[in-house]
């Protein structure tokens, strides 16, 4: 553990008995440089250059001088391994990334512990977490779960990516503290094994946010209590009105958020629509509670284009090097039910092109049916198709590989991982 330097009220300094063995390398004359309030910088004057072993910091900033979003897109376009770590007045959050995608998130905020969102999106009860908690630790209680038939393994997978996803637009949303670039190679077991696409989550990241601001407006926390204003009156969405019907004032946007298992973002953002149409109101307090003042088919011809096929075929061989890694352990059976289960339930991605589809007992699909569903949806997939017929096989791909870390040793689950890179490769 590094030594700490002690700064008193006079400005003098006062530092742990090991520090001076930890700075006798770094004798010199340094000078003292103006940062931000929780940082001391030093810069040796005149400099010595060299390099220092990893790990090592490699970057230090100020998040509220330097938008985190394009340092982030910037990581993720030069393939960098290491972490990123925001250390801020509400506890330090920090992902890693392997190069360039996302492998883990961590965060000291206890809202976004894997245990609160089970809960919060309400895959779990309290008491079953609390009692998988007991006796195993807080990585594991996901995985008990799992075993005790209390939850599925695709919602799990729902919750984990949640849950970095969570990490991560904290993080991009910070507009205060400090963050570090610590240069080192993710550990072996970093809890679930889950590889997410940067691009995506910073895309999703950036729009959320200005949505959010947005809604901000009327909804200022998720801890405002909800009230019906009116009934619903047949012109409402399905999601608007389970969550109208909840709204009786004595829940907050959080806890409607886990009564009907959406994220905060979500609920939110339906409850919002709520607000403009008149239907509900916000309030800091509890409804009844005395307040002080406060405020067809088209299928087309290039559906089988020459891009379209290789994305198919390219994703179809990584389905099938999955699970034959996994049959090769004697966990296909399991494997391939709970991934046609996920499939089924459509957690694992909204793209319409994945309706119906399910894995054959080699893990693959029939290619012909995806291109035929491709053909069907391609005039609602927007400007740029293949590209969303491939976010939709990489969803898959994504689930396939975590549900493969569950069941194999570190060392094949890494080299499967670079297995399905090169494949990966082959489309860039």
């Amino acid at each position: 553990m590094s030594a700490r330097i002690r700064v008193d009220p006079g400005g003098r300094l006062g530092a742990d008995p090991e520090l001076g063995t930890q700075l006798r390398p770094r004798s010199g004359a340094f000078q003292l440089l103006p940062s931000n309030p929780d940082f001391l910088l030093a810069l040796r004057s005149p400099p010595l250059g060299g390099q220092s072993d990893r790990p090592r910091v490699v970057l230090v900033g100020d998040a509220s001088g330097f938008p985190l979003s394009d340092l982030i897109a910037f990581l993720g376009q030069s393939r960098w391994t290491g972490t990123l770590r925001v250390h801020s007045p509400g506890g330090e959050r920090a992902v890693t990334l392997q190069e360039g995608e996302v492998r883990a998130a961590s965060s000291e905020d206890p809202t976004d512990r894997l245990s609160e969102v089970l809960v919060r999106m309400g895959h779990a009860s309290r008491s079953d977490v609390e009692e998988a908690l007991r006796d195993n630790p807080p990585s594991r209680v996901g995985r008990v779960l799992v075993e005790r038939g209390l939850l599925q393994s695709h919602d799990l997978w729902a919750c984990v990516s949640h849950q970095v996803s969570e990490i991560f637009q904290t993080i991009v949303l910070a507009r205060e503290g400090a963050f570090t670039l610590v240069d080192q190679e993710p550990e072996d077991r970093m809890g679930p094994s889950l590889q997410l696409s940067t691009q995506s989550l910073l895309m999703d990241a950036i729009r959320k946010i200005d949505e959010l601001q947005h809604f901000r407006q009327r909804i200022p926390h998720g801890r405002v209590y909800v009230t019906k204003k009116r009934p619903s009156d047949g012109k409402l969405q399905p999601d608007e009105d389970r969550l109208l019907a909840l709204a009786n004032g004595q829940r907050t946007v959080l806890e409607l958020a886990q009564a009907s298992k959406l994220s905060e973002f979500d609920a939110t953002k339906i409850i919002f629509r709520l607000l403009e149409g008149g239907y509900a109101t916000v309030s800091e307090l509890k409804h009844g509670e005395v307040a002080a003042p406060t405020r067809g088919r088209a299928a087309s011809r290039g559906a089988e284009s020459e891009p379209a096929v290789r994305v198919v075929a390219t994703f179809d061989e990584i389905f099938g090097e999955i699970a034959r890694e996994v049959a090769s352990k004697g966990m296909a059976r399991e494997f391939l039910e709970a991934a046609n289960a996920a499939l089924a339930s459509r957690s694992l991605s909204e793209s319409p092109v994945l309706i119906g589809l399910t894995l054959g007992a080699d893990g693959r699909f029939d290619a012909r049916k995806v291109l035929d569903m491709y053909g069907r949806a391609r005039p609602s997939l927007g400007s740029e198709p293949v590209a969303s017929l491939r976010q939709a096989l990489s969803d898959v791909m994504f689930f396939l590989l975590f549900q493969a870390g569950e069941m194999l040793e570190s060392r094949a689950d890494e080299d499967l991982a670079r297995r399905v890179k090169d494949l990966l490769a082959t489309l860039d």
